[in-house]
């Protein structure tokens, strides 16, 4: 029995189409039992020369923001590492092609509905020693357990209000790469991490710790209510990441999206509705009517 077939649920139907079409399916049962998954290089529908493309413009950009040139991730050290990291679509084409990924849509879509809206994107550049990682923690120090749907309190939902799909742009493969870490089924806890669960190198830690170990070009994908941190890098060279942070249509961007270069939107028409320039809310004064019922069918369902 095919029941996209039976064209009876028009926001599932979309999920399950696209999951189908780029054979994603083993990726959603893995996000389902373990609140994560990764998606190799091959299945990820990118351009052949995307991840170098894409590499080399989070580092010029570093770069010219922070006035601190990287000539080669491979063996560069970093001054400001997650400084300045916000606001990237802007600053190349190319960022807007990751974001527009049709293998990334399509988990991000699965997670947080037809509706979902680009929170965010931001780079991730860790480097051996000099640079402070994200809140303030230094490099040769571990990331504290935490999860990615902020200010909100428990019980937190079983679907995701929030997703994180994460361009892995430098070699995961082991430990000394410093990667991503997550505690499996975690996004079924219904809560952040409490204070004396978020040191996971802990003796008396309790829980299972799985390292992400994937090659460059794979695309990580987890729930929002996930628990995750980081290992210190301790080998040469960056860990280059682009984080895609993705939200339901009810939350709060990270970014304000209307101040986007109207000209970028030209070029893009379909970041109208993946930044949520089309929503309702906030509307400036006679600027409400015909707009209600986007926000109407996001409510509707959890594909909505």
């Amino acid at each position: 029995m095919d029941i996209l077939a039976l064209e009876s649920s028009p926001n599932a139907d979309a999920a399950v189409g696209e999951i189908r079409r780029y054979g994603l399916e083993s990726n959603v049962v893995e996000l389902a039992a373990y609140g994560f998954t990764v998606i190799p290089p091959e299945k990820t529908a990118a351009a052949a020369d995307f991840v170098p493309r894409l590499r080399d413009a989070i580092l010029r950009t570093y770069g010219a923001r922070n006035d601190d040139p990287v000539d080669d991730y491979l063996t560069a050290d970093l001054n400001a590492g997650h400084q300045n990291a916000w606001w990237l679509l802007e600053e190349d084409e190319v960022f807007v092609e990751a974001a527009l990924n049709p293998v990334a849509l399509a988990m991000a879509r699965w997670m947080c509905g037809q509706s979902a809206i680009l929170s965010g994107a931001s780079w991730i550049l860790k480097g051996g020693n000099k640079a402070k990682s994200i809140g303030g923690y230094e490099q040769t120090d571990p990331l504290p357990l935490h999860n990615d749907t902020h200010a909100a309190p428990p019980p937190l939902p079983q679907y995701a209000q929030f997703c994180n799909t994460s361009w892995v742009l430098s070699d995961y493969s082991k430990e000394e790469h410093g990667p991503t870490v997550y505690v499996p089924g975690s996004h079924l806890f219904g809560r952040a991490p409490f204070a004396h669960e978020m040191e996971f190198t802990r003796e008396d830690n309790p829980y299972r710790i799985v390292p992400l170990s994937v090659p460059e070009g794979s695309l990580a994908v987890w729930h929002g209510a996930t628990w995750h941190g980081a290992l210190p890098r301790s080998t040469p060279g960056l860990r280059v990441t682009l984080v895609l942070a993705w939200m339901r249509a009810y939350m709060q961007p990270i970014q304000d999206w209307r101040e986007l270069d109207p000209e970028l939107i030209d070029r893009h028409p379909e970041l109208t509705r993946l930044l949520g320039l089309e929503h309702l809310y906030p509307f400036k004064y006679g600027d409400e009517e015909g707009r209600v019922e986007p926000l109407l069918e996001a409510g509707r369902d959890q594909f909505a």
